[in-house]
């Protein structure tokens, strides 16, 4: 397969940085569609991340689309690279927190829930579970107050029903 940058224009730009890897903007450069490129240096454990994820957003619109994967060398490392759709509105977690004194009405935070929810038994139905549901991994569209709420980040994700104990990101 191509390098990354064949299709994309990647900018140096971080958009974050997470447990498990940074995320940086890119463009398509065909359309000039803005992207998220997430870096993972490549395992067994990014791997799962990235199948899980590509196979949970088929089909859903309340979970981060992943659009294309790539393996390449990245700062001497063997590293996969994930082309997602470029979330502008920001963490759920920042909303709130941006908030401050003004708390959401009831309808803001029913459509919030119902989001998540949708989200969540969509990967349940695919017998899958996040594991780690928090509002950092919670991302809007846009800034809207009508934007779309998507779950992203599957690097605890697990398919099966067989996990019996909680997990939770370990700070």
């Amino acid at each position: 397969r191509n390098a990354v940058t064949d299709e994309y224009e990647v900018s140096k730009e971080s958009l974050g940085v997470g447990i498990n890897g940074k995320v940086l903007t890119c463009w398509h450069r065909a359309t000039r569609r803005k992207c998220a490129l997430k870096i993972l240096k490549d395992s067994d454990k990014a791997r799962r991340e990235v199948t899980l994820h590509k196979r949970a957003c088929d089909g859903c619109d309340y979970i981060v689309k992943v659009l294309d994967v790539y393996e390449n060398m990245y700062a001497s490392n063997r590293c996969l690279l994930i082309v997602m759709e470029c979330m502008e509105g920001g963490e759920l977690f920042n909303r709130i927190r941006d908030r401050q004194d003004k708390p959401y009405t009831e309808r803001e935070a029913a459509n919030i829930i119902l989001m998540i929810a949708k989200a969540v038994s969509h990967i349940h139905n695919m017998d899958m579970a996040h594991r780690d549901l928090k509002p950092e991994n919670l991302l809007f569209t846009n800034t809207s107050d009508s934007a779309l709420l998507k779950l992203t980040d599957f690097g605890f994700a697990k398919e099966g029903n067989n996990e019996q104990r909680p997990l939770n990101t370990p700070w």
